[in-house]
Order: structure tokens, then C-alpha cells, then sequence
């Protein structure tokens, strides 16, 4: 049975699990990422557990005078994947903060994940190169 949990301390799990979602992840670019969502009290991380298990995180800027909200990192540890646990977790937090409107910057390897999840995708161009960006918005109306 899969639970939700606010991260408060970034375990070699949680930071495991979300190195799957970045490109050539090192202890620098790590690190500056936990110190980002440390710093910031509107960036906040969720985890899935699968008993004790992380089998999936988001991480979010929340803008909760909007009521809306930016997934910065999300990702499904491979062991899980194929299982409808991404789309799960973020209903949960779209629920859980009341969120009307989300989005995300992603690449072509996540893109149609986005539009299974009712997101309307805009292509950003090669933001850099050789990589073509897409522009994820969903208003909560799903």
C-alpha cells in the first residue's frame, strides 16, 4: 500500500530516486538542488512509499495565493514505472494543496507522460542544444 510523505530530510533514497529524473546528476548539482528546496519555503519535495520503500517523488514550487504550482523534479524509481504511480502522485498533491493550475518544463522523454496526464503541451524550441524543451500546463479542471 502506497502513502504519501512530506520530505523533510533528503535521504541517499529520496536523493536516489530523484537523481532518475535529471541529466548527469553529480554530488554538486545535488546539492544545490536540496539546498534550493531547503532555502526556499515554497519549494517542497513529496515521496510515494511503498512500505519503506521510495518509489516515487515531486518536488514543487507552490504559489499559494494562486492556488497554482511548478513541478521541478518528478520521478518514478524504475523499478515501479509502468504502474500509474507518477499520475497518482500528482493527483494526491493537486488535492492535497488544492492546486487549479500546474505545470512543467520538460524534454521529449517525458512529454507524452504530461499529455497522459491531461497537461496541454507547447513545444519551447531547442532550449539548448540538441535538446527540445516542452512547456506542460494543466488548469485543474480534469
Amino acid at each position: 500500500m502506497f502513502f504519501l510523505k512530506k520530505i523533510d530530510e533528503f535521504s541517499l533514497q529520496i536523493t536516489s530516486v530523484l537523481a532518475q529524473c535529471m541529466f548527469n546528476p553529480d554530488r554538486t548539482k545535488m546539492n544545490k538542488i536540496v539546498e534550493a528546496y531547503e532555502a526556499d519555503p515554497l519549494r517542497c519535495v513529496y515521496a510515494y512509499y511503498d512500505a519503506d520503500r521510495v518509489a516515487a517523488i515531486i518536488g514543487l514550487k507552490l504559489n499559494p495565493v494562486e492556488k497554482s504550482a511548478v513541478i521541478l523534479h518528478i520521478a518514478v524509481d524504475h523499478s515501479f514505472r509502468g504502474n500509474g504511480i507518477g499520475r497518482k502522485l500528482m493527483n494526491e498533491i493537486i488535492l492535497l494543496h488544492a492546486i487549479t493550475a500546474i505545470e512543467a518544463e520538460t524534454d521529449k522523454d517525458a512529454v507524452n507522460f504530461y499529455r497522459s496526464c491531461g497537461f496541454t503541451v507547447k513545444s519551447l524550441g531547442e532550449l539548448y542544444p540538441g535538446t527540445e524543451r516542452f512547456l506542460c500546463v494543466m488548469n485543474s479542471s480534469h
